[in-house]
């Protein structure tokens, strides 16, 4: 069988910008997933292409940003922050000013709408940008480490070419702002799996109840999971809701967020994920998108993060993530022997397990209450 054609997005230009000391979101995420796919051979088939973003225009971010609050994001690009900015989110420990950010939003963005034409050209079956991925930013504010919303412009791009979005988010925290902008929306599925809303931000959003509203009523699907949920109880809930949902939107193509902040070994969630359940989800993904455009999203532990995007990456080409196919293209382990490709399993306590399996088979028969009969599906 023919392997897709896909495009690993990349620029070394991203090293360039200079975050505060010790903020949580890493300019160096692509570079070091980018080396690792080097190192195992995964950028070197004849159906893999590397291409090199240029930054977004302005106008492609009006499309969906307040025109006021893009201009002032230009003025923070200078690094000297103004109090009357944090109502507009910028300046805060989440969202800092810092010289170049604007500059840093127009590439990563650039690099998300070189996925959506390169897709839309017929160049690329599937394109992955490990940089994108900012699913907080709204129309006129930052938030949570997001400043422009490269998921929406790339969605809204797709629409304006007569295409049906599925979005796919497994990210532990709620894309809530790629939800808003088309909650009220039949032309975009948003479908989020993520740590529950009680105990993670953007906190008291993201509940199985928020199910859209007029045209997008059953176009929302919600799965909030409980903290310390672990590979079985996610895969569980995730087998049980992606499938059907795809089958019955056939969209025309699919936006993917990746993030792994919801790993064990990720400091900003409280999910017990591993790569391994990443990488089922992954395969899923994969299996069932007709064209699929994917980027990181979150990820705070920068060789967490690499090892689970080079894993996402292999099977984005077929190669899969079985022992046998991982000692096809560079073994089980990498550098020099001492750190292992695929996380181990992480052990939760029976009693948690479940109760938070309880929980999740509760949110799952509610949207297969609500959710399904809007989608004629039959349960």
């Amino acid at each position: 069988m023919k392997p897709p054609k896909t495009a690993f997005i990349y620029s070394d230009a991203f090293l360039r910008f200079k975050p505060p000391e010790g903020y949580p979101w890493s300019v160096k995420r692509t570079e070091a997933t980018y080396q690792l796919c080097r190192k195992l051979k995964l950028l070197n088939h004849e159906w893999i292409s590397v291409y090199s973003p240029v930054p977004a225009r302005e106008s492609d971010l009006l499309s969906f940003h307040d025109k006021r609050y893009l201009a002032t994001l230009k003025k923070a690009n200078e690094g000297i922050f103004k109090e009357r900015w944090l109502k507009s989110g910028l300046g805060t420990t989440e969202c800092p000013v810092y010289k170049g950010v604007y500059d840093y939003c127009l590439l990563a963005t650039g690099a998300t709408l070189l996925g959506v034409k390169l897709i839309d050209e017929g160049s690329a079956d599937i394109a992955f940008n490990p940089t994108g991925g900012f699913h907080h930013a709204g129309r006129d504010f930052a938030a949570g480490f997001c400043y422009v919303n490269d998921v929406v412009l790339a969605a809204k791009r797709f629409v304006d070419r007569k295409k049906r979005v599925l979005y796919v988010d497994i990210d532990a925290h709620y894309g809530d702002q790629v939800a808003e902008a088309f909650y009220g929306s039949s032309r975009v599925m948003t479908l989020s799996f993520h740590e529950s809303g009680k105990t993670l931000f953007p906190f008291k959003t993201g509940f199985e109840d928020e199910t859209g509203k007029g045209r997008g009523r059953g176009y929302c699907v919600n799965v909030p999971m409980p903290a310390n949920t672990g590979d079985e109880e996610f895969m569980w809930a995730f087998k049980r809701i992606f499938p059907p949902l795809i089958r019955s939107y056939k969209p025309d193509v699919v936006i993917a967020a990746l993030g792994v902040d919801g790993l064990v070994l990720d400091p900003l969630s409280n999910l017990k994920l591993t790569n391994i359940g990443f990488s089922q989800a992954v395969q899923m993904i994969k299996d069932n998108s007709p064209k699929l455009l994917a980027v990181g999203c979150g990820g705070y532990s920068l060789d967490t993060s690499a090892r689970a995007w080079t894993l996402a990456w292999a099977i984005m080409n077929g190669l899969g993530c079985d022992e046998e196919d991982l000692m096809s293209f560079g073994g089980t382990f990498w550098g020099d022997g001492v750190c292992a490709l695929r996380d181990t399993p992480s052990f939760i306590p029976d009693e948690i397990r479940k109760k938070n399996m309880k929980e999740i088979r509760r949110v799952v028969t509610a949207i297969r209450q609500t959710v399904f009969p809007v989608q004629n599906i039959v349960h």
